[in-house]
């Protein structure tokens, strides 16, 4: 599978197989707009200036905390195409006992508490809130899959926390950019030049 800087995997229908997605513990999370588009704001001297919907990607984020008290939101950033999320997943007694109590469940599933149902219900309200808004550039909004990483040290931790901090710095060399190389992360964006005044 296409692997980043931090090791990240492609989602289809399978994420790390041999690891459990209600387990506590850091994950590096990546969620990209459909076709790469341009549409939570620019970045303006270095900046990242959200317009309505990005505002509501980022607002939706701490909404998304508030209502997981079973996550810690670390850090996060809305970028033009894709938000970052560095979250904690806590100890969940629930989950542990269906485990204890020989619940059974095939790899995939939707699982409550998981991260790939929370990071659904993330995208979901951001998309929901939008369309009420029409704010909707054109369905869908987000792609189906997105980027995770285990985070398994405390110095990549740190790295990642700086990475998510400092992204709309290194914005013009971002893999993500609009304008970026062909890469794993954009070969199935339409390729057309864009100028957002990342300058």
């Amino acid at each position: 599978m296409p692997q980043t800087e931090f090791g990240y995997q492609r989602r289809n229908t399978l994420r790390h197989a041999g690891h459990d997605y209600t387990s506590p513990g850091a994950y590096f999370v990546t969620i990209c707009e459909h076709q790469g588009r341009s549409v939570f704001g620019q970045i303006i001297d270095q900046t990242m200036v959200l317009n309505p919907l990005g505002k509501i990607a980022a607002n939706c984020i701490t909404a998304f905390a508030n209502r997981h008290p079973e996550i810690t939101l670390e850090v996060s950033v809305v970028m033009p195409n894709h938000v970052h999320v560095l979250l904690w997943l806590k100890d969940d007694p629930e989950q542990s006992n269906a485990i204890a109590t020989g619940k059974q469940r095939k790899f995939g599933d939707a699982v409550a508490g998981s991260l790939s149902t929370l990071i659904g219900g993330y995208k979901s309200s951001v998309t929901q809130t939008a369309k009420r808004q029409g704010l909707i550039p054109g369905p869908p909004l987000w792609q189906d899959n997105f980027y995770d990483h285990i985070i398994r040290s405390d110095q990549e931790l740190e790295r990642i926390r700086s990475y998510i901090r400092t992204n709309p710095v290194r914005w013009l060399a971002d893999q993500l950019h609009p304008a970026a190389p062909s890469n794993h992360f954009n070969r199935t964006w339409p390729r057309q030049p864009q100028s957002d005044g990342e300058a």
